[in-house]
């Protein structure tokens, strides 16, 4: 079995980490860390670059690309700025995918050049304040009144939402549980729109908002996927599962790699008692373990992104990478901390922000519990 990765991919990932190392340098991080502001600069740059159309077909301006590249670009970016990755995947996630898997002709022609070029920015307007993991539950509204749709409710936690210029929201058309669930491609200056910033943890600039919608109108032709596809919203989410699973999970495994290797500076230059402490069996039972983990970490997201490319059934194994990638980044983390000693519990050093963005991916997505039901399930039990 050979999963290996092609030229052409060995040099998207050295291409975008040279990118990454260039343009998000030290001083730009933490000037994002301090203003708390979405990275529109450097998302741009990727968008001039290519890079937002890495999964978008050639027929729109795209590469063409297989979540194997997009996994690729997320963990380099991941890496060296989570939040950066999370502001690219509202356009290649809940931009590209979206509209490519589920839009109609009329609406990849109208979306797809556009994101490609970085003129439009997505995102998914889902969780609410009483629904997170019980998403068939929610409680926002569409309402059928002279031929138009009129949304109210309410969102909580959705990345970018006071950024977007369009937000896939899922609103409940017909009765409960999944099978009442429309998705509507609401444009973000949209009246009775309104986002309001939450201050994360991490991931500090992603603007993160709780969301209102007060009597927002929206038609027909404003369906993902267009009229024909009322009540599917719930069918359409299900598609992009796995490859949003997956990408998690590489942006988890950069985010761990990070973190191993801060500590593994740090430990073969800190000096105690004569010499580095990386001259410790402690210190190097702590770094084998990250190091292992992070291995098997990428090896189990990349096979379960392999089966996902090739079409084989994968719902146990994105489960599973995303599960054991979300927990690696944060034992990898906390291990990178205490390594650090009273370094890494400083605001000057990277170890924090590495504890502070790696919480959120044992949450997002679907938790870890989630994923262990999941998994269960697919197991027969």
């Amino acid at each position: 079995m050979d999963y290996s990765f092609t030229d052409e991919q060995m040099m998207l990932r050295d291409t975008i980490a040279r990118f990454m190392e260039t343009e998000a340098t030290r001083e730009v991080i933490e000037e994002i860390e301090k203003a708390n502001e979405f990275p529109h600069a450097l998302v741009d740059k990727l968008s001039e670059l290519g890079f937002m159309g890495i999964n978008v077909p050639e027929e729109y301006g795209g590469q063409a690309g297989t979540v194997i590249d997009e996994m690729i670009l997320f963990e380099q970016i991941a890496k060296r700025l989570p939040v950066l990755a999370w502001a690219a995947g509202n356009v290649i996630l809940y931009g590209n995918n979206i509209i490519n898997t589920n839009g109609n002709q009329e609406q990849k022609e109208k979306f797809l050049p556009l994101l490609v070029e970085g003129k439009l920015k997505f995102c998914f307007a889902l969780t609410e304040a009483n629904v997170g993991s019980d998403a068939a539950q929610l409680q926002t509204k569409a309402e059928l009144k002279d031929g138009r749709y009129v949304i109210n409710g309410a969102k909580m936690f959705i990345t970018g939402a006071g950024i977007a210029d369009y937000v896939v929201t899922n609103a409940r058309t017909g009765g409960p549980g999944m099978d009442g669930i429309t998705a509507f491609l609401v444009p973000g200056s949209a009246a009775g729109y309104s986002a309001s910033p939450i201050n994360n943890l991490g991931h500090k600039g992603s603007n993160t908002c709780a969301v209102t919608y007060q009597d927002v109108e929206a038609g027909p032709e404003d369906i993902l996927g267009g009229p024909e596809q009322i009540n599917q919203g719930w069918r359409q989410m299900m598609r992009l599962l796995n490859s949003e699973r997956l990408v998690l999970s590489s942006c988890a495994i950069g985010i761990a790699q990070a973190a191993l290797d801060y500590a593994l500076a740090y430990a073969k230059e800190r000096v105690q008692f004569g010499r580095p402490i990386g001259r410790f069996q402690a210190i190097q039972n702590k770094l084998v373990n990250m190091a292992t983990e992070v291995e098997a970490a990428r090896r189990l997201a990349y096979y379960a992104g392999w089966m996902e490319v090739n079409h084989m059934p994968c719902v146990k194994e994105t489960s599973m990478a995303k599960l054991y990638s979300a927990e690696v980044a944060k034992r990898c983390a906390m291990d990178c901390v205490q390594i650090l000693w009273g370094y890494g519990y400083a605001m000057e050093y990277d170890a924090q922000r590495f504890l502070r963005d790696s919480l959120v991916y044992s949450i997002g997505g679907g938790t870890s519990e989630i994923q262990m039901n999941i998994i269960a399930k697919q197991m027969g039990l």
